[in-house]
């Protein structure tokens, strides 16, 4: 690139796009890259605050940064996802699908330590619905080293940093525990609250529901039926705690399945059981998802929804920002 002042820029191509921002009215491009300057231009360029223009002089070994934001775009997004028009050295990622957004971290903070490079994404694991924009792939000059580029693509490698699970059709069962709820002492209040937590999945059936006792054999027998009849998760609302009448967990255990986590470190929703037999999986939700409005069940359950199996350590890595 070469430097020249504006007032001398007539019938010169600019080699960047020029942007232009008025206070809550408009952020946009003015004069696009490959503009030809007009004698007109120049008084608006000046208005704009540009007393100076980068004009195009190529030069060996270095990548424009339209040319690099394309570059760094096929590193980031993954399939399910489409770019925007390059627009002020930007391209942007945009989700084409509803899915759980999977974002590697270590690889993102590894292509962000190469000077220049800057990618912004969303966190992880958060559902995204279609057309929503996911992350942003620009450099900060406007040109770098072509070599700092071939070091981001052997940093990435032949994975993308992103990827998007879609959201899977889901049969759901709602096992209800608790003495009081089946003699009909209280009313069920934790049932209409994963109910309306599902409604938020589209492609979310809930199929069954069965109102037991805190008789473990028959909160097993309950699980046990559901998951024969074609449930992909299961949900037992209640007996979670740690008093002796809450036998959920025992219940869960006798079904076979492996228990990846009895407890969690978030709160409210500590108490968590998450466990799974094969392709199936299986819920335990304390008392504290029906009272606060953002609970551990919140963080996992797009997660339960792409039927994307959590291990312990990631449970662990809840407690992270899981102070709700």
């Amino acid at each position: 690139m070469e430097v020249i002042k504006t007032i001398d820029a007539e019938g010169l191509v600019l080699c960047q796009d020029i942007t232009k921002i008025v206070k809550d009215e408009f952020k946009g491009v003015a004069f696009s890259k490959g503009h030809c300057i007009k004698k007109e231009d120049i008084p608006v360029l000046l208005s704009l605050g540009k007393e100076h223009l980068f004009i195009w002089s190529e030069k060996p070994g270095m990548i424009h940064e339209n040319q690099a934001a394309d570059i760094l775009y096929k590193l980031v997004a993954g399939k399910n996802m489409r770019p925007t028009p390059i627009a002020e050295g930007k391209i942007e990622i945009v989700a084409e699908i509803d899915g759980l957004l999977k974002v590697d971290k270590e690889k993102l903070i590894a292509l962000n330590s190469i000077d220049g490079i800057a990618v912004a994404t969303l966190t992880s694991n958060q559902p995204v619905h279609s057309g929503q924009k996911l992350a942003g792939t620009r450099i900060i000059p406007l040109e770098i080293q072509e070599q700092k580029l071939i070091a981001a693509e052997e940093t990435v490698g032949t994975d993308p940093i992103l990827s998007l699970l879609p959201f899977k059709k889901i049969t759901v069962g709602i096992v209800t525990t608790g003495s009081e709820v089946s003699k009909g002492l209280i009313q069920d209040a934790l049932t209409p609250v994963v109910r309306e937590k599902l409604a938020a999945y589209p492609t979310v059936e809930i199929k069954f529901h069965e109102i037991v006792t805190d008789d473990p054999k028959l909160i097993t027998i309950s699980i046990e039926n559901m998951l024969a009849s074609g449930a992909d998760i299961v949900f037992c609302t209640g007996g979670m705690s740690v008093d002796p009448d809450d036998r959920t967990p025992l219940a869960i255990k006798q079904t076979g399945a492996e228990i990846i986590s009895h407890g969690t470190p978030v709160l409210p929703g500590s108490m968590l059981l998450l466990a799974y037999l094969e392709d199936k999986t299986i819920v335990g939700l304390p008392g504290g998802v029906m009272f606060s409005e953002r609970t551990v069940f919140d963080l996992i359950l797009p997660r339960l929804i792409a039927q994307d199996k959590m291990t312990k350590a990631e449970i662990n890595a809840l407690g992270y920002g899981g102070y709700l």
